[in-house]
């Protein structure tokens, strides 16, 4: 110990220093020590050290007052019960200091001792203790209004306590409550926002006189409606307590709804948003008591998802069915909805409110399944037009939300005698399903990525919900523009699953449509119908068997390099070489390595093998996926693969006979020792096939490989590899 004083003492010496870097370091090195457990300090030590990281943060420079307000956390837990009082004290005085940086490293630092308080279920009595102290210099501090920035760090360490210790301050909470409740009415939004997130948490501990006390206020407050102003606030207010202890506020309902109702026939767009703000949060955490004001709150969100009283829709533009079918470019109507815009129309964020509210409601009444198709449904599918971007976002996840609810489909459901004999939710949404393809159509191509991204959520969940809902639809969809085209078939991938689906049968009926993609004269398409045809090789090969000799040209037909893809970019000083071509090139061989383990008995493998030829060429990324298909194919057909061996070795040559460029950067040289290796990988399997190494150039390529050390190296540690994994195949 005494060695462990005198060590303190040397740094609270220099912390005493008028250079800065000393301070900071002194700083820095005490914070290590009192981070470490077995550190112990005399009476003495302590008094010195909270009175030295006190008056530090005071400092004259930032970085020091920063490391020891960070001292705070470990020092609290290593003092005694005075000593904490004594920093809690002095934080406090500080915190009402008329120096702006000492309020704020204060406030900082009673964040830090809060946080670091053991948890009120421990019983501690330090916690009590230090937060009751706490407590009464806060509330102090709340109730003066002359100093708004005061108020607002007051407030923001008081919601903190409470959300952290409020079970420790329950005969604090009515003096706390009445704190609060003025500064509802404050001049100030800040303030109101922060005292709402406050009594938020004092909600979740408070006992139920003071819980009584405060809804009787809000009602009370309400029904006075004063100022639009304090109404907005006790609304939101209502909200929250709903968001944090919706299990004490229901039986509150009866009285709280008609008010709310009332206030969202007000004209003051704000207003309504907190009323359909507090709506959700009592659908969501009041789901028993709020069951007899569904129906109404349903009513509302419809009048209201559509209430956009400054834009005219334009009802005819997707009107004219024949015309949209008939669109085969991409070129986006120049007079886009996206265009407008009036920064004080606030129409949209209820529009939001209600789309986020009905969300809720689908979420959480499945009981209301088929009542939802009959009028949620068509209100929601109607507003996919919506002209703003984060407002039609919130109508798509609505949706979803209701295809979610509709996904756990028992067998009974999708039979289809048992569908046509009633009304069942998934017989509402088929009939539907032409109306959401209509208005999913336009969305498609709009340039919006979060837009198209929705979309394809859409059809996703929407085929893994309906099997097959798409089918009857695909002309519609697939002509259209090529985000369209991509969203739809990238749909289809996420339907393909490798264990048996009732979806299957529709499947493979109608695949072949959506793989005439790989004609489209859009390259992004044709790379997404590649990824598709993939998924279907590797998880259900029997989906894409009978359709191998009309895809296979066009596969093969995507490996081949294309100049006109081949663009050079300048970066500064240096000109670049961009292929376009390269991702639909991997995706086509990642096609043909899938092929050889699921249809190696439909390929024509020498044909196939001209494709691999041109790969051993081709950029880094696809001689790696070459090299590991010649050491399947040196297996899976050796016969073939000899006949073909002086043509393939010759790349395989050429590769580990390159030499990079002695001032190319490090990654260059990684990425060309990898191609040697893969290659190495390659030749040794090609040389397991029976009299290969009678081939000209297979034997003078292992001379060259024998008589350059590194090459050797190489392909002896590559030998080795291969022979243990083979024993230990054998021992298995």
């Amino acid at each position: 110990m005494a060695s462990a004083s005198y060590h303190i003492s040397n740094l609270l010496e220099k912390m005493t220093s008028s250079d800065k870097d000393f301070r900071f370091m002194a700083t820095n090195d005490l914070m290590t020590e009192l981070q470490k457990d077995s550190i112990k300090l005399d009476d003495d030590s302590e008094r010195k050290v909270v009175k030295m990281i006190l008056k530090l943060l005071e400092d004259k420079n930032g970085e020091v007052q920063n490391l020891a307000v960070k001292c705070l956390g470990p020092l609290v837990s290593k003092v005694k019960e005075y000593q904490v009082e004594t920093i809690v004290d002095t934080l406090c005085t500080n915190m009402l200091s008329d120096k702006e940086q000492l309020r704020d490293i204060s406030s900082i630092g009673l964040k830090t001792v809060i946080g670091e308080l053991p948890p009120a279920s421990s019983g501690s009595a330090l916690a009590a203790n230090v937060c009751k102290k706490i407590t009464g210099r806060l509330t102090n501090a709340i109730a003066k209004q002359e100093d708004v920035s005061v108020q607002l760090e007051a407030l923001d360490i008081m919601a903190d306590m409470l959300s952290r210790q409020g079970g420790l301050l329950v005969n604090f909470h009515p003096s706390i409550l009445n704190c609060l409740l003025p500064q509802l009415t404050s001049p100030r939004l800040a303030v109101r926002k922060r005292t709402i997130i406050a009594l938020g948490h004092l909600v979740m501990s408070c006992g139920n006189l003071v819980f009584v006390d405060l809804i009787e206020h809000l009602l009370t407050e309400l029904a006075k409606n004063e100022s639009m102003s304090t109404t907005r606030t006790y609304i939101q207010c209502i909200a929250a307590i709903s968001r944090q202890a919706g299990h004490r506020i229901g039986e509150y309902l009866e009285k709280i709804i008609p008010l709310v109702v009332k206030f969202c026939s007000v004209e003051d767009d704000e207003l309504r948003e907190y009323c359909i703000q507090a709506f959700e949060s009592f659908v969501r955490r009041c789901p028993k008591e709020v069951f007899l004001h569904v129906t109404t709150i349903i009513t509302l969100c419809l009048r209201y998802l559509t209430y956009d009283p400054n834009y005219n829709y334009d009802e005819d533009e997707d009107e004219d069915e024949s015309a949209m079918e008939s669109e085969g470019g991409d070129d986006d109507d120049p007079g886009s909805d996206d265009e407008y815009s009036d920064d004080d129309d606030m129409s949209w964020k209820v529009r939001r409110a209600a789309a986020k509210c009905l969300d809720g409601v689908v979420s959480t009444r499945h009981e209301m399944l088929p009542e939802f198709y009959k009028t949620v449904s068509p209100a929601l599918i109607a507003r996919f037009k919506e002209r703003e971007e984060n407002v039609k976002a919130d109508v798509f996840h609505a949706y979803l939300s209701l295809l979610k609810q509709t996904r756990p489909a028992q067998s009974w459901q999708l039979d289809p005698d048992a569908m046509e004999q009633e009304e069942t939710p998934l017989v509402m949404l088929q009939n539907q399903v032409p109306n959401i393809v209509k208005a999913l159509h336009k969305q498609m191509k709009e340039k919006s990525v979060k837009t198209r991204q929705c979309c394809f959520h859409m059809l996703t969940e929407l085929v893994t919900v309906l099997p097959g809902a798409l089918t009857q639809h695909v002309p519609v969809l697939v002509p259209e523009s090529s985000y369209a085209r991509s969203s739809v078939v990238t749909a289809v991938k996420f339907t393909i699953s490798d264990h048996p689906q009732p979806i299957d049968p529709l499947l493979k009926n109608c695949i072949g449509d959506f793989l005439k993609t790989l004609e489209d004269p859009d390259l992004n398409v044709r790379r997404v119908a590649l990824v598709t045809f993939n998924s279907a090789a590797h998880n259900k090969p029997s989906l894409i068997r009978d359709l191998l000799d009309s895809i296979l040209p066009h596969l093969y037909n995507e490996t081949k390099v294309r100049k006109e893809l081949i663009r050079e970019v300048e970066m500064g000083p240096f000109k670049h070489t961009v292929d376009d071509g390269l991702d639909i090139r991997k995706a086509a061989f990642e096609c043909m390595y899938t092929l050889l383990d699921s249809c190696l008995d439909r390929l024509d493998i020498f044909e196939f093998l001209n494709h691999v030829e041109d790969g051993l060429k081709d950029h880094y990324d696809i001689k790696m996926l070459t090299f590991l298909m010649l050491v399947r194919l040196s297996t899976l057909c050796p016969s073939a693969v000899l006949q073909r061996l002086d043509r393939l070795v010759e790349p395989l040559r050429a590769t580990c006979t390159t030499k990079v460029k002695a001032n190319s950067v490090k990654q260059e040289f990684e990425k060309q020792d990898e191609l040697k290796r893969s290659a190495m990988r390659a030749v040794a399997a090609l040389l397991t096939i029976p009299e290969a190494e009678k081939s000209p150039l297979m034997s003078e390529f292992q001379s060259q490989i024998s008589s350059n050390p590194e090459l050797a190296a190489i392909f002896e540690s590559i030998q080795k590899d291969s022979s243990t994994s083979l024993e230990s195949m054998d021992t298995t």
